[in-house]
């Protein structure tokens, strides 16, 4: 009887493994649990920290003023997204250095990332005219840092002010609402006339994409798509090309030339969109180079067209760039993924109708600005940027550094890693070991033809050849061979050189030949041998 209940007790053993194998394969529990166990970790440090006097801003809001902004909350979850019209204001104080102050307050984020953990979301503040400003601001959002890359964020703004160019500043305290520890904060700029002065600019129109219809049409194709309707059929990768251009900012003294000035703005940034101006006719390339670089070298996921706003310098008349959100997520494995808009426009998305960044192709058509904008990225990459920012800011950097990892302990919050990888395989894409396949085609009646396919993504320029006696024979004009797509085979070019009946350009002597080229962004000519026999 007992060796009989034992095999019933093993039994029921052996199916309670197996399910529960069954269950935590099927519903990821061992995900869950590991995710809920590091959340908590992360809060009772952060409650921890909460108990040690330090740096704070305390938001006051009365009970029926942050009922209205847990409503929204519930509604943007429901909708899983924060859509315009749930964009309401609640009425609170901020209290910040002793002084007290009037605020509009409401949650900020079109992503769940901003509002969906139980405690910590994010918020849009304006100070009200009766009040003083924070940091020379009225307008400021606080955002948990992983909204903001943990301290990625901190290093672009740096690399911004640094290269003189927009940015909105930011800065790391502990917020309290209600006299709750909410948690270490970022204090990021929102635009207004007061951050355009502080970045020692004349007040003029800020202008960008609208998200409104792009966030309904993302809404829309999640329905579709979880009822099992193939993604790609939705379409909404195109929105670029049909959402409206709005003013961001827009002064409030609406004489005529504030009103000329934002038209011409609008035009700009338009025309552009519909291939009528180049990128160097619209925007001020040396800023787009530069802050297109130095997203791409802190391992940026993308430059995405909403994120980015643009202000209008009246007297240049071009639009000049206003970066945010660098999207750097140390969660996902960097070492095997891998962003490359910064290359091309191509995107390699089972779910997009067309492989392509739209915003990111259009710009890059204009070959003056992708070679200003490679060559650009290859100084900041060869002079290791970030490494030696971080060394001019090394007291500064610890200490933000410091905090985060107290009150994120489960989290990357920064790898040096990470910047050195990302810098090296710049300087690979920028630097091939393999940049051309040349071969010979004929040469007849003094005229030699090659066949010339591109291995790599980034154009090249073909410029004449070289003999092995030291002489060139130069192309009347360069010879531009785009990049390869990835997953394409490369495309034959075919290039014709007058030699002027030289034994040299025979196929006999042609290995002795080489083509020289030179690669978008590089200062230096390249050789490629060439082959004697034709592809």
């Amino acid at each position: 009887m007992l060796k009989f209940k034992d095999k019933i007790l093993k039994s029921i053993s052996i199916f309670l493994i197996f399910l529960l194998g069954l269950l935590t394969e099927r519903f990821q529990i061992d995900n869950k649990i590991e995710i809920f166990f590091k959340s908590y970790y992360d809060k009772s440090a952060r409650y921890i920290y909460g108990l040690i006097p330090k740096k704070e801003i305390e938001i006051f809001l009365e009970p029926k003023e942050f009922k209205e902004i847990t409503n929204i909350r519930k509604e943007s979850i429901k909708n899983t997204k924060l859509t315009k019209d749930l964009e309401k204001w609640s009425n609170g104080k901020i209290l910040y250095k002793g002084d007290t102050r009037n605020i509009q307050i409401r949650l900020k984020g079109v992503f769940s990332d901003h509002w969906a953990d139980s405690e910590q979301w994010s918020f849009k503040i304006k100070i009200k005219n009766d009040s003083k400003p924070i940091n020379q601001l009225y307008r400021f959002a606080l955002q948990p840092p992983k909204t903001t890359s943990y301290i990625y964020e901190w290093l672009f703004m740096k690399s911004l002010e640094k290269e003189k160019l927009f940015s909105l500043g930011i800065d790391y305290l502990d917020l309290k609402v209600n006299n709750n520890h909410i948690g270490f904060y970022s204090l990021i700029g929102q635009i207004s006339d007061e951050l355009i002065k502080k970045n020692n600019k004349d007040v003029a129109p800020i202008i960008g994409f609208d998200s409104e219809m792009w966030v309904k049409e993302q809404i829309q194709s999640n329905k579709i798509y979880s009822k099992g309707v193939i993604k790609k059929e939705n379409g909404t990768e195109d929105s670029y090309y049909r959402v409206k251009i709005n003013p961001i900012q827009f002064s409030l003294d609406e004489n005529e030339n504030n009103i000329k000035n934002l038209k011409k703005a609008i035009n700009l940034l338009e025309s552009f969109r519909k291939g009528d101006l180049k990128t160097s006719q619209a925007f001020d390339i040396d800023q787009l180079a530069k802050i297109m670089a130095l997203r791409a070298l802190l391992g940026s996921s993308q430059f995405d067209w909403l994120d980015t706003k643009f202000y209008y310098n009246v007297e240049k008349n071009l639009l000049e760039p206003i970066s945010k959100e660098i999207h750097v997520d140390l969660e996902n494995n960097y070492k095997i993924y891998y962003p490359t808009w910064w290359i091309d426009s191509y995107k390699p998305r089972s779910d997009y109708e067309m492989n392509k960044d739209f915003f990111i192709d259009d710009l890059f058509r204009d070959l003056e600005f992708y070679e200003k904008y490679m060559r650009q990225l290859n100084k900041f990459s060869k002079e290791k940027y970030f490494e030696n920012l971080i060394k001019e800011n090394q007291k500064e950097f610890n200490s933000i550094l410091k905090k985060l990892e107290i009150n994120y302990p489960t989290k990357k919050i920064f790898s040096k890693e990470h910047l050195e990888i990302t810098r090296l395989r710049i300087e690979n894409y920028l630097n091939p070991i393999q940049n051309l396949n040349v071969y010979f085609s004929s040469y007849d009646e003094g005229i030699l033809s090659l066949s010339v396919s591109n291995l790599q993504r980034i154009p090249v320029i073909v410029k004449g050849l070289k003999l092995n006696d030291g002489t060139e024979i130069l192309l009347k004009q360069n010879k531009l061979i785009e990049g390869r797509k990835p997953f394409l085979p490369s495309e034959n070019i075919h290039i014709k050189f007058s030699c002027d009946f030289k034994s040299d350009c025979k196929k006999v002597n042609i290995e002795k030949q080489k083509l020289v080229l030179q690669i978008i962004g590089q200062e230096q000519d390249n050789y490629a041998a060439i082959a004697p026999f034709y592809k």
